[in-house]
């Protein structure tokens, strides 16, 4: 297989050579049966889809987790046509697993199934404001406009988007069993998620202690406990559906807390456990790997992703605070996997995650 650049784009030098696979195909996982009115239909299930590069020279395979109400489309092309992070990953030589969450993509809705969709339909609006607000100040990495109606890279961005599912809680119970479920069939594996698929990694490290070798965690959600009117709250911290905690939380209240004031212009002050209050509680599942929090600079989501790194780091977790304008990134907004300079973000974040897996391997057990 050759990759080729979208017509009126230039391929960089790094990506001349073509890109032979040597093994692709697709699947669903978390296929359940569900009894409905009319009979029994399938439960919401996970599209997956994956390629082998012949090159493989990585042990660990990748899996890609979209946000939102976008789709595994997020990883495979750039909204202004050129080649995505699912491609440089491969030319890099990991296999690569890309999913569409449950409701979303080549993963279908159905109200019988998920609940009936709630709220309005995706705007450009929301979506501007959201990926490409400050698109025509100099610096941004935005590939386009920003502006609604001159932007085809805008349009290309809503074309993808679908209804965000009912609520966070049942949202984030699919994914923890399709995550779990996929870990099982594949093995040991490195996650790649965004925003609202956060969740997908700190759920399926739960459910699968020593399947997850590294997470990297783009944009997540946040901050701990937040509040989405219409969705839900972050109860478990980083999370709607329960997580566990050691020693053991049975309801989200016996959770201590304390608002940490931020260290920084612009930041926003978090809540983390409070110390004072009792001992702190442990996240068990998201101990004994690397796990990276990678913020943009102008990203509506900066303010926070300080108090997704703190409070990871508090309950036990080896989180680092990766904002790319510390190495040398900046103008990235929400979706740094589909702005200019997305090849350098994803060198950035291999040259991370092959540092710490190599460190991993080096040290005794």
């Amino acid at each position: 297989m050759t990759n080729s650049p979208a017509p009126g784009t230039a391929e960089p030098a790094r990506a001349a050579s073509p890109l032979t696979i040597s093994e692709q195909g697709a699947f669903w996982v978390g296929v359940g049966r569900k009894p409905t009115e009319a009979g029994t239909a399938a439960e919401a299930a996970m599209y997956v889809q994956y390629q082998i590069p012949a090159d493989l020279r990585h042990p660990l395979p990748v899996v890609m987790v979209h946000g939102g109400g976008g789709q595994g489309t997020d990883y495979l092309s750039t909204p202004d046509g050129r080649p995505g992070w699912a491609t440089r990953f491969l030319q890099a030589g990991y296999a690569v697993y890309v999913v569409d969450r449950p409701g979303h993509g080549r993963s279908p809705y159905h109200p019988d199934v998920l609940g009936p969709i709630e709220g309005a339909a995706p705007t450009y609006e929301f979506i501007r404001w959201l990926f490409c607000d400050g698109a025509a100040r100099p610096g941004s990495q935005w590939p386009g406009s920003g502006e609604v109606g001159d932007d085809s890279a805008l349009d290309q961005l809503m074309a993808s988007q679908g209804p965000t599912l009912p609520t966070f809680a049942e949202n984030e119970e699919q994914m923890r069993r399709c995550g779990a479920e996929l870990l099982d069939r594949i093995g040991p594996a490195v996650l790649i998620t965004h925003s609202m698929g956060a969740p997908f990694g700190w759920l399926v490290a739960d459910a699968r202690p020593g399947l997850v070798k590294a997470l990297v965690s783009i944009e997540p959600i946040g901050p701990p406990f937040t509040e989405l009117p219409g969705l839900g709250k972050l109860e478990w911290g980083l999370t709607a559906a329960p997580i566990t905690y050691e020693p053991p939380v049975r309801t989200p209240e016996e959770l201590r807390l304390r608002l940490r004031e931020a260290r920084g212009h612009g930041l926003q002050d978090c809540l983390v456990q409070d110390e004072q209050a009792g001992p702190v509680r442990s996240l068990p599942g998201l101990r004994g790997f690397p796990i990276a929090v990678v913020a943009a600079d102008t990203s509506p989501f900066a303010p926070f992703q300080h108090g997704v790194a703190d409070y990871l780091a508090q309950a036990g977790a080896d989180a680092e605070l990766l904002r790319l304008a510390d190495l040398g990134l900046t103008g990235n907004g929400h979706l740094p996997m589909g702005e200019k300079n997305s090849d350098d973000v994803a060198e950035a974040l291999m040259t991370w995650l092959n540092k710490r897996l190599a460190a991993a391997e080096e040290t005794p057990r």
